[in-house]
């Protein structure tokens, strides 16, 4: 089995149970309500919004996509131009180290273009370092700045979210990608939800699991 029938095999998996977990969250969710008496079923609205969609169709993102986008091409461009100094430095190296193999030449005249070879190793191995440490950090300024940019947007959207589900009168709005790019909870509004948090704590506590 190739690597690619094996990927391609894995990203359905996890698409079949993304759906499977957002169908069962979503009828535990109303039965829980109905059975509460939260809500009439026929009052009961549930929403659903698809966060990666949203990201890669947002006006903001592409703004953001477009900013990176520039400063990639500016560090980009110097690369290009110290990479072209290591290159040449590689090509002068390699001339000289032809001139060194001649063995009919004075040792006076040798120890000279030694030292120049010396000299040029040093160089061409402290821009090859430079770089290296430059692609270092664009790589995870990068990172950053994409995770900040994503987290910028995302706060926005929950904002809009639940300004746009108390208008329209939703109980919860469910997020429907089941992929891990947004970091976005499935349930992102709930409305009047009472944190039972302590009072699960304090049940597991008195009722520890049996080892």
């Amino acid at each position: 089995m190739t690597k690619a029938t094996t990927s391609a095999k894995s990203t359905l998996t996890m698409h079949r149970l993304s759906m499977l977990t957002f169908t069962l969250v979503t009828y535990a969710l109303i039965t829980f309500a109905v059975l509460l008496g939260q809500a009439d079923a026929s009052e009961f609205k549930v929403a659903s919004v698809n966060i990666d969609k949203i990201l890669l169709h947002c006006e903001a993102a592409d703004k953001e996509l477009s900013y990176l986008k520039a400063r990639r091409d500016r560090y980009l461009k110097d690369r290009n131009s110290s990479q072209k100094k290591i290159n040449a430095l590689a090509i002068e190296l390699k001339a000289l180290q032809a001139k060194v193999k001649n063995k009919a030449m004075p040792r006076a005249e040798r120890n000279i273009l030694l030292k120049q070879r010396e000299n040029l190793i040093a160089k061409y191995q402290s821009l090859t370092n430079e770089v290296q440490q430059s692609d270092d950090e664009q790589t995870h300024s990068t990172k950053q700045n994409i995770t900040a940019a994503t987290l910028r947007i995302l706060k926005q959207c929950h904002l809009e979210i639940n300004d746009y589900a108390k208008t329209h009168g939703y109980q919860w709005v469910l997020e429907k990608s089941g992929r891990t790019s947004s970091q976005t909870s499935p349930l992102i509004y709930a409305r009047n939800a009472v944190d039972i948090t302590d009072d699960i704590l304090a049940l597991l506590n008195k009722n520890p699991t049996p080892q």
